[in-house]
């Protein structure tokens, strides 16, 4: 009669273990034909661009990269120089997070853009990314031309001194 309690738990332990083990499976395989099981999120799609001062190509001009992605609190940076025609380019930056793929949260990647140059820095681009998508900003390839004789300005949902191409 001793052993009928235990017999039953393990029949009744099994089960449990073999419905969490279905269950597992069934997140496993709905995680991977969703490919999100190591979901990449895009922090910052590529940027290419030109900076001209009064109309002319700036050479050497420092543009600096930063995102701030709110859930993890994360931060990242990059940074090129112009070549001698003004043209700069940035390539993508992802992350890759499962938890971040499985978990719901509201997707918020703060970016800035700033150009230095001449001993002053320049706002380029402010932008808070809500998704991400490779070109979720603005739904294409970032392109840009930035004129520093400009004040920065909103376009769109965009502020800076740079127009989108």
């Amino acid at each position: 009669m001793d052993n009928a309690p235990i017999t039953a738990r393990n029949r009744t332990l099994r089960r449990l273990l073999g419905l969490a083990g279905l269950l597992l499976a069934g997140l496993g395989l709905t995680l991977a034909t969703q490919g999100t099981a190591m979901a990449k999120m895009v922090m910052f799609s590529a940027v290419s661009g030109k900076v001209l001062q009064d109309g002319k190509p700036v050479a050497g001009a420092v543009v600096e990269r930063e995102f701030r992605w709110s859930w993890k609190s994360e931060t990242g940076t990059d940074a090129t120089q112009t070549d001698a025609q003004g043209v700069f380019k940035l390539p993508l930056i992802e992350r890759s997070s499962f938890m971040g793929s499985v978990l719901p949260h509201e997707p918020n990647v703060r970016q800035t853009i700033l150009i230095k140059h001449g001993g002053k820095t320049y706002k380029a681009w402010m932008f808070d990314k809500p998704n991400y998508k490779p070109e979720g900003e603005i739904g294409r390839p970032i392109v840009m031309t930035c004129r520093l004789e400009k004040e920065p300005t909103h376009h769109g949902d965009v502020f800076g001194i740079c127009e989108l191409n």
